[in-house]
């Protein structure tokens, strides 16, 4: 959530049920209307003044004459061009959504007309559609049937009154030129009263109006408070700006058509950009991208929320001073609940009646969107929100389009083409900085400074700390030497000789230390929970149990202060309710019509929803005491983790007592699928530091319903060790569903599996990892070709019998290699065209995934060394090895037979196939060749001996390019066909390119193993 709450507010409800406007009824008077005329048809040419681009809510009581006199009133103003909302026009019968047309009406509305008659007294929805008018500060015009007072809460309004029913023009005219006059004196005070508005000036002063809220009320302190977020960038693919579907490397594409025989150029990534120290940078660089769109992204309370109200703010005031600068337009999506409602609507209702000027700012090229939390969309909603947002973005109209979203979340669900920011922690010096703005900004300079430094070093390491970094200081060090050097300074300045060997020893413990204080206190919003805490627990669970004592002690005190104690719930049962309202959000919540969508982890709820144990009083002290917010009907915390961290305790309760099962947080029907209980999980074993049998029997507990969710969270609270026990479980469970398509019929799932047995080292099939000597244990699948065979477009001779490894060459099996100093041995590189030096860290780097990022130098270094390790021959396999092990003796076009099956191979799949997005552990697709091969599709791009241009070259020298065989994670299913040759640069190494090995007789000759490839397949 990250946010300030926005200040459009929904319609104001009773606690009681309400009906629906089709069949709204009140206790009042229906006495129908006598002697009532004919309704008179208006003639538009007679009519003055006219009130053409306005828009008219008109509220009146249900039932008698008013009810009457309001339908001629609507075809009254109807007919002089106003575009007129009355809810039994515009409200169809049955409408579940009904009390949101009423609030989205009013909030676009240029103004309300109420009729009223003695009905009005006893009607409340008249009323609280009045005080939202009113609150709302929108022109009210009152048109009074009869003589009957108008009722208190339009008291002060100077009525309409209908003169003469019989003949009603005269009274709809005053109507009409008292709308035209209020409407225009709420948009330009003091000047001259036209007859009708002037839509120019009409949204200038919606425009100054928002731009006013943003910088004097919503984001008042930001700029005061705002430290520069260093943020590192990365482009999307160029392809990827252009269209949107394509996940594959760009230049690998390019190589297809590269025939003049010449090296490629690298093609991995594209070039590294620079950081930003500030993102504000970023922004301002905005106009100098060929596609000015961005995504902020960072961990939960990294500053994504801030940055971009801090972006809002800056624009703002230069809007409020120059009419034609663009408008920021600040969207929370966390309020975008509503499965059915467009992106344009929900924009327009959050911008209050500055929305009805959206169309007119994004066609003159002053629109600036600014969509904050792409992660508090509903998980099953994200699909289909994320299209509407992408074809938003496509829009060249916009001035440019920033989103923010948790960086996991944005990874795992939103596959969107906008350059990324990636928000990094606050340094040290940051940290001090943030301090001291903030206490000075509180307490004046001096007092404020002191409390800075103190608060600071309590953060540090405490005031031993503080002491080795006086003595730093006068020897001439600075504070940022103090926390970026790698050792003890001995010169300039020379530090050494003035510290202990106990103060060495403190310094490197602290300025080393990955679980220190410092470390949370790199996250914004946890620094500003520790700016109010007078002690500084050491994990973010204690820290959020810190404050909100903190926050209840304050407000009880206040409240006692005003002799108004017996307002102040007992801690335990604040405490109580507000762990129950953090579950509620965090479980499954209906959407807005009352009807589940399946979503997880909301961040607000709407009053029918509310908890019932959620009185007024204790509602008021959750919102004075800063920890709740309230948006008219709309609840949610003042930040999305001080939610998570509330729901951490209902979940590590329920570890404890066993009172549910973890499955009650991931059903099983859809384990692996995020939540939004995931960061709860490890809010939950952070609370566990210190206490081993309480991590792991939360970890157990976890896994028994999501090991992912359970990994994550270990690996958050340290990577202690668990019990071998708790591991052997957890193998026992999910081994066997592995590569077991009918226990789990999801991809996705199996994928899951994968990466957590790899990171626990708990995949020991046979061929994924090591033998007991250290050396990759590589499961042989014999090949045997006795005649004739499918090869390309024709046929291929009889090849002599080989083995070739069921999968992939995986990480842990590459690392051996890493690790046996193979980079560093002569012998592995001879007549290798380029030696390389070292290896380039891997995208994903789970043991048992292939080991991509490596190219055919690497490849071919590897086997011979792994075939000088075992005294056999290994290599690569030629191009022919390669593809009778994938087609068959018949020519398969797959692996597994003619045709490509959804799901049966770990590639990019389109049209609501099943995208794991990266690599997967090997071997779970159990759809492999005829002889039982497993990868041979999808996953990761497979070297071959053979060049490209010329196939019967399998010499190992030259800087040919050399042939890609498989397709792979990011490329659609034609590239896996298993005719398919790619084209790839020998010294290139890309996410989506690995190997397998093969295993020949000595007396094998390279020049059978392949043909002239004739007319290949492109």
């Amino acid at each position: 959530m990250d946010r300030t709450v926005s200040t459009h507010a929904m319609l104001l409800r009773s606690q009681c049920v309400l009906p629906a406007p089709a069949v709204r009824a009140e206790s009042c008077d229906t006495a129908p209307l006598t002697a009532s005329p004919k309704p008179r048809r208006p003639n538009p040419q007679a009519m003055a003044p006219k009130l053409a681009g306005l828009r008219l809510f008109i509220s009146y009581p249900r039932g008698g004459a008013s009810h009457s006199w309001a339908e001629r009133v609507h075809a009254d103003l109807e007919a002089r061009g106003a575009t007129v909302w009355r809810d039994e026009r515009n409200i169809d019968e049955g409408d579940a959504d009904w009390y949101a047309r009423i609030r989205d009406a009013l909030e676009r509305a240029d103004a309300v007309v109420g009729v009223f008659g003695t009905e009005s007294a006893a009607c409340r929805w008249q009323q609280r559609e009045m005080l939202r008018a009113d609150r709302l500060t929108l022109p009210v015009l009152a048109f009074a049937i009869g003589a009957t007072p108008l009722p208190m809460y339009v008291i002060e309004k100077q009525p309409v009154a209908l003169r003469d029913p019989r003949d009603p023009a005269p009274s709809f005219d005053a109507l009409a030129a008292a709308i035209s006059r209020q409407v225009s004196a709420a948009v330009s005070p003091g000047a001259a009263l036209p007859n009708a508005l002037t839509p120019d000036a009409a949204q200038r002063r919606c425009e100054q109006a928002w731009l006013a809220e943003q910088v004097n009320n919503a984001l008042a302190d930001h700029e005061a408070l705002y430290e520069p977020l260093a943020a590192r960038q990365q482009a999307a693919p160029a392809p990827a700006r252009l269209r949107k579907g394509l996940r594959f490397d760009p230049q690998m594409v390019w190589q297809v058509f590269n025939r003049d025989g010449q090296a490629a150029q690298s093609l991995a990534q594209e070039p590294a950009l620079p950081p930003y120290d500030d993102v504000l940078d970023a922004y301002r660089s905005l106009p100098q991208r060929r596609v000015p769109r961005l995504v902020v992204l960072g961990e939960p309370g990294a500053g994504k929320s801030f940055s971009l109200e801090r972006i809002s703010c800056h624009h703002a005031r230069r809007a409020l001073r120059d009419p034609d600068a663009p408008i920021p337009l600040l969207l929370r999506l966390g309020l975008w609940t509503r499965a059915d409602e467009p992106l344009s609507a929900f924009a327009e209702r959050q911008l209050g009646p500055l929305g009805r000027h959206l169309g007119a700012l994004r066609d003159q090229g002053r629109a600036v969107l600014l969509l904050d939390g792409l992660n508090e969309i509903p998980p099953p909603q994200r699909p289909a929100k994320a299209e509407q947002i992408r074809a938003l973005a496509d829009d060249r109209r916009w001035v440019a389009v920033v989103m923010s979203c948790r960086e996991r979340d944005y990874g795992a669900d939103f596959h969107l083409p906008f350059d990324q920011l990636t928000l990094q922690p606050l340094s040290p010096l940051q940290v001090h900085r943030c301090l001291r703005r903030a206490f000075v900004l509180a307490d004046g300079e001096q007092a404020g400074s002191a409390q800075a430094e103190q608060r600071f070093w309590q953060i540090a390491g405490g005031q031993k700390l503080q002491a080795v970094w006086s003595i730093w200081q006068a020897a001439g060090a600075s504070l940022e030497q103090f926390w970026t050097a790698d050792d003890i300074p001995r010169t300039e300045p020379n530090v050494y000789s003035q510290t202990s060997a106990e103060q060495d020893k403190l310094w490197r413990e602290a300025r080393h230390n990955p679980r220190s204080l410092l470390r949370l206190a790199a996250n914004p919003y946890l620094l500003s929970v520790m700016m109010v805490l007078p002690a500084i627990p050491p994990n973010r669970a204690q820290l959020f149990d810190g404050f909100l004592r903190v926050l209840y002690e304050r407000e009880r005190k206040a409240r006692e202060d005003r002799h108004d104690g017996r307002s102040v719930p007992a801690w335990s049962d604040w405490l109580a309710l507000l762990t129950g309202l953090a579950e509620t959000l965090q479980r499954l919540q209906p959407s807005d019509d009352g009807e589940p969508d399946g979503g997880g982890a909301r961040t607000s709820i709407g009053r029918p929803f509310w908890p019932r144990g959620l009185s007024a009083d204790a509602l008021a002290f959750s919102i004075d005491a800063s920890v709740l917010q309230s948006v008219a009907d709309d609840l949610r915390f003042c930040h999305q983790l001080l939610q998570e961290a509330l729901a951490s305790r209902a979940l590590l309760q329920a570890s404890t007592d066993a009172s549910r099962p973890a499955s009650d947080f991931w059903p099983a029907a859809h384990w692996w699928r995020r939540t939004g209980w995931e960061v709860v999980a490890e809010i939950a074993a952070e609370s566990c530091t210190g206490d081993a049998s309480a991590l792991a029997r939360l970890v157990g507990w976890l896994a028994a319903a999501n090991p992912e969710a359970a990994c994550e969270a270990w690996r958050r609270a340290g990577s202690p060790a668990l019990p071998s026990a708790v591991l052997q479980a957890i193998a026992a469970q999910w081994l066997p569903r592995l590569c077991d398509a009918q226990a789990e019929p999801s991809p996705l799932a199996r994928a899951a599996i994968g990466r957590v047995l790899g990171q626990w080292d708990l995949d020991h099939r046979h061929g994924v990892g090591l033998r007991a000597d250290g050396l990759p244990e590589i499961d042989w699948v014999r090949i045997e070709t006795p005649g004739p065979f499918i090869y390309q477009d024709g046929q291929h001779p009889a090849l002599p019998s080989f083995d070739i490894a069921r999968y992939p060459v995986t990480h842990r099996q590459f690392q051996a290699f890493i690790d046996a100093g193979g980079y560093a041995d002569d012998r592995w590189w001879q007549g290798l065209d380029k030696r390389i030096q070292a290896p380039r860290d891997a995208a994903w780097a789970e043991p048992n995934a292939p080991r991509e990022t490596v190219s055919w130098y690497e490849a071919v270094a590897f086997c011979r060394w792994l075939g000088a390790q075992l005294g056999q021959d290994i290599r690569l396999p030629t191009e022919a090895q390669w593809e009778r092990t994938a087609r068959g003796m018949q020519g398969r076009e797959y692996p597994w037979g003619d045709g490509y099956h959804a799901g049966w191979a770990n590639c990019y799949e389109v049209a609501g196939g099943v995208d794991i997005g990266r690599t997967s552990a090997v071997g779970i697709y159990p759809h492999p060749s005829a002889e039982g091969v497993h990868d041979l599709a999808g996953n990761v791009w497979e070297w071959c001996l053979n060049e490209y241009e010329n196939p019967l070259n399998m010499d190992d020298g030259g800087s040919a390019s050399r042939v890609l065989r498989g397709g792979s994670w990011n490329f659609g299913a034609r590239f896996l066909r298993a005719a398919f040759r790619f084209v790839y640069a020998p010294g290139d190494r890309g996410y989506g390119v690995g190997f397998r090995v093969c295993r020949v007789s000595p007396i094998e000759k390279l020049g059978t193993g392949a043909l002239d490839a004739g007319s290949l397949a492109r």
